[in-house]
């Protein structure tokens, strides 16, 4: 019986294997290619705040406005220093026809197993990631999880976090 359930959640696209990350955890370094054929590797961002979007696929309507938000607000993201990478299933092509046809500013990664997903928790099933964020701090650990995200609402919520953040720890000047 459990191999019979362990082969349907494999046709479905979802993991058993291994707990995901946490909240407090160290970032899994994944390397994927960008929608520009480009090999990005997370600890290439060590110092940084990344925040990695989940999408389910490339030009629907929730994933257009998504990528519509978080690029609409890609310069306010650098100034906090934040790089911003929407991440979905599909090819390396599609990612690169879906920005392209939009003019999008933000980098999309084509994870077409779907491992950096699982490894962040996020669901695969029948090959489409659930809508969820992941939240990197400089330190290179996992800040916050955002399941279920509400795509045009999210980037500008993700986005107040890390100010608020930010606005913690800077110096102040008598």
């Amino acid at each position: 019986m459990k191999k019979l359930l362990l082969g349907i959640f494999g046709i479905l696209g979802i993991s058993l294997s291994g707990s995901p990350i946490k909240e407090g955890q160290q970032a899994y370094n994944f390397k994927l290619y960008s929608d520009q054929g480009n090999l990005v590797q997370l600890s290439d961002y060590k110092g940084k705040w990344v925040v990695l979007y989940f999408y389910p696929k490339a030009d629907t309507p929730g994933c257009t406005a998504q990528a519509k938000e978080y690029s609409n607000l890609i310069e306010s993201f650098r100034k906090v220093n934040a790089e911003v990478f929407g991440i979905s299933t599909d090819s390396v092509e599609s990612i690169r026809k879906f920005k392209e046809k939009y003019g999008f500013k933000i980098t999309f990664l084509s994870d077409p197993k779907g491992e950096v997903a699982k490894a962040y928790g996020v669901r695969v099933i029948l090959g489409f990631c659930s809508r969820d964020t992941v939240l990197i701090n400089p330190e290179n650990n996992v800040e916050k999880i955002y399941r279920g995200v509400d795509p045009s609402a999210d980037a500008k919520r993700v986005l107040e976090y890390i100010e608020r953040l930010n606005s913690l720890y800077k110096p102040q000047r008598f």
